[in-house]
């Protein structure tokens, strides 16, 4: 103990002189002693001394000539075990002067968790130069892949956007695929023009891939080509992907209310069969101008399920009057339960445009429109989307309906699962809260009532949990 106590004070020793010397003078006679000090530290057995020395590589030793030191000389001699710590703290030190010696590491390395180490590092030192290395490991799988896939949303050096942007012009269809992610990710807004081929064309994963990319990147500009995409893909998740692309470039995008007006100009020049298509969209844009065409539409009997459609998927409650309008004028059961689910849907929904006291009274209007129980009991469970008391206050009645207090039990539980809203009303919860356990039949329910009851909380189990 006392030779492993006097050699822990002679490396930390050392380490401290050699931090103080290369904060001196780093290329001085005596920086060779400093280095040999933090090399001994990091090449130690010790986790407790071999992390002093890594810190030392992070914030000590200085220079270009201790940094290429650090990878050409200790980097490739040290254990395989040790290289990692080493790479990410020669990724920390941040000194570009280390990247031949790790470069070499990542393309000689044996073992594929080093050298995808090394690729990573790469990245954090590099610039335009070294994309093609980390490129050309997309393909490599495993965790080099993962690796370079890493590296490339870090890379951030000089040339390095425009280095990925050539790259992914000219590779093969899996490296363009994983590409089109990477600069999507990267948010790299002048690879939207290049997409435009890919989101229209043959390829369903490139199509796919493209649109999904210009979701984030696009502008007015991109808008024909994503709706041509759009339109070639199929039903089901493809067709929800391209439309959730298509929505945000027209709504949250950079250049949204042209992008919109681009839509609406797309639309208007459709064919019927590729209007039914891109309804969906028309209806999630929402706003004046796809109102107005959504008016047209509906004004059209040719056209009015089209227009009904769209007006489903409105995102807010600037609808609620005609929607409401539309519900008392119409005699077909099928228009019916389309307007009076919308207004169930978008009554709660948050930041629709109303305040709580305008929801709950547009909930409240739309169960008294109600014919069916099966809607009264989806206008309760969708109340407690508004956490409110007096929220509570309509759904408690219901309690006493048997074919509704199902659905009532569960809003009650839902809006005492809100603490600050049940201790803030404490007393009307707990007489709600033991008539939902005086009702229901679902135990998972009457747990939650007695927890709540004492001040407790109640934990959602996860999904297939």
């Amino acid at each position: 103990m006392p030779l492993l106590v006097s050699l822990r004070g002679r490396i930390a020793v050392a380490a401290v002189v050699a931090g103080a010397w290369a904060a001196v003078a780093p290329m001085a006679a005596w920086a060779d002693e400093a280095f040999a000090a933090v090399a001994e530290l990091v090449r130690s057995t010790d986790p407790d001394l071999r992390a002093v020395g890594l810190e030392r590589v992070r914030d000590g030793l200085r220079g270009e000539a201790a940094s290429i030191r650090l990878a050409e000389t200790l980097l490739p001699g040290l254990e395989a075990a040790c290289q990692p710590a080493l790479l990410a703290a020669l990724a920390d030190r941040g000194d570009p002067a280390a990247l031949p010696g790790v470069r070499s590491l990542a393309e000689a390395a044996s073992d594929p968790a080093i050298r995808a180490g090394a690729l990573v590092t790469v990245a954090a030192l590099a610039g335009g130069d070294d994309v093609p290395l980390l490129v050309g490991r997309l393909g490599a799988g495993g965790p080099e892949a993962d690796a370079a896939r890493r590296g490339l949303l870090l890379v951030d050096g000089p040339g390095a956007t425009a280095a990925l942007l050539a790259a992914a012009r000219g590779a093969p269809r899996d490296t363009r695929l994983a590409l089109i992610e990477i600069l999507a990710a990267r948010r790299v807004t002048a690879a939207a023009p290049d997409l435009a081929g890919d989101a229209s064309g043959d390829d369903e994963a490139l199509r796919g891939a493209a649109l999904r990319a210009l979701g984030q990147l696009g502008t007015a500009a991109e808008v024909p080509t994503m709706v041509r995409g759009l339109l070639r893909s199929t039903a089901g998740q493809q067709r929800d992907e391209a439309e959730r692309a298509l929505v945000a470039v027209c709504t949250a995008g950079r250049d949204r209310q042209r992008a919109a007006e681009a839509f609406l100009g797309q639309f208007a020049g459709a064919v019927p069969d590729a209007r039914r298509q891109l309804v969906g969209v028309l209806g999630r844009i929402g706003g004046p101008e796809a109102r107005g065409v959504v008016d047209r539409l509906l004004a059209d009997p040719a056209q009015r399920a089209v227009g009904l459609e769209a007006l489903s998927r409105w995102p807010d409650a600037t609808v609620k009057d005609r929607l409401l309008e539309l519900l008392a004028a119409t005699g077909d059961e099928k228009e019916r339960d389309v307007l009076l689910g919308t207004l169930i849907r978008i009554a709660p929904l948050p930041n629709n445009t109303l305040d709580d006291k305008q929801k709950l009274e547009l909930l409240r209007r739309t169960m008294d429109l109600c014919r069916r129980d099966e809607d009264r009991r989806r206008v309760l469970e969708r109340a407690n989307a508004i956490r409110t008391v007096d929220t509570l206050r309509f759904v408690v009645p219901y309690l006493d309906q048997p074919a509704l207090a199902e659905s009532a039990c569960l809003s009650v539980v839902e809006l005492a699962h809100h603490q600050q809203l049940r201790d803030g009303n404490k007393e009307e919860f707990t007489k709600a809260l033991d008539r939902v356990i005086a009702t229901t039949t679902n135990a998972e329910l009457v747990e939650r009532c007695n927890r709540y009851k004492e001040g407790r909380t109640w934990n959602r189990k996860a999904p297939g949990g």
